[in-house]
C-alpha cells in the first residue's frame, strides 16, 4: 500500500476531499545543483493535490488522515496508461518496417504513421480495459484518522 498523510478540507456527501502536499526528494540529493529535475521540482514544491476519498471512518473537516492506494492497482493502471500504448506503437512500427515491407514498398513516413496509429490503438485499448475494470480499485482509500493532530505529510512504502 502506498500511503500519504493529508488533511480533510471538505466533505461532499459520503466522500472526503483530502489535501496532500506534492513532495520531492531533490533537497536531499547531492547533485541537485546540476540537475534539471531539481529545478522543475522546486517549481512544484509548494503545490498540493486534492484527492476524493470515501469517508469510511467518519472523518471530519480539519482532521489529519492517512490515505493509500494498493501497489497492484497503481502498477496495473500505469501499465495500461503508459506501457500498452508504447508497446502497441512499437509493434505496429516493427510490423510496418519488417513484415509489410515484403508486400509493398515501405518508406519512412509509413513507419512513422504506423507508429502513431499503434500508439492511438494502444490508448483506445487502455481506455477500454480501464473502463471495463473495477473503477474503485484505482481510487485511494481512507486508512486511518490521526486524533485531531496535524502531521506533516510523508510518503511511506510498505
Amino acid at each position: 500500500m502506498i500511503k500519504e498523510i493529508g488533511q480533510v478540507i471538505a466533505i461532499e456527501e459520503d466522500c472526503l476531499l483530502v489535501e496532500t502536499a506534492i513532495k520531492s526528494t531533490c533537497n536531499t540529493c547531492a547533485a541537485k545543483s546540476n540537475c534539471g529535475t531539481s529545478t522543475i521540482a522546486q517549481a512544484f514544491s509548494n503545490k498540493s493535490v486534492v484527492n476524493k476519498v470515501k469517508n469510511t471512518l467518519n472523518a471530519k473537516v480539519g482532521e489529519s488522515v492517512e490515505i493509500g492506494i494498493p501497489e497492484a492497482s497503481l502498477l496495473q493502471g500505469s501499465f495500461y496508461l503508459y506501457m500498452l500504448p508504447l508497446l502497441s506503437a512499437i509493434f505496429l512500427a516493427c510490423t510496418a518496417q519488417f513484415w509489410l515491407s515484403r508486400f509493398i514498398e515501405i518508406q519512412e513516413i509509413h513507419v512513422i504513421l504506423a507508429t502513431f496509429l499503434g500508439g492511438y490503438i494502444g490508448f483506445l485499448l487502455s481506455r477500454y480495459l480501464l473502463n471495463k475494470s473495477d473503477v474503485d480499485k484505482y481510487q485511494p482509500v481512507l486508512i486511518r484518522i490521526y486524533n485531531g493532530e496535524i502531521i506533516n505529510s510523508v510518503i511511506e512504502l510498505d
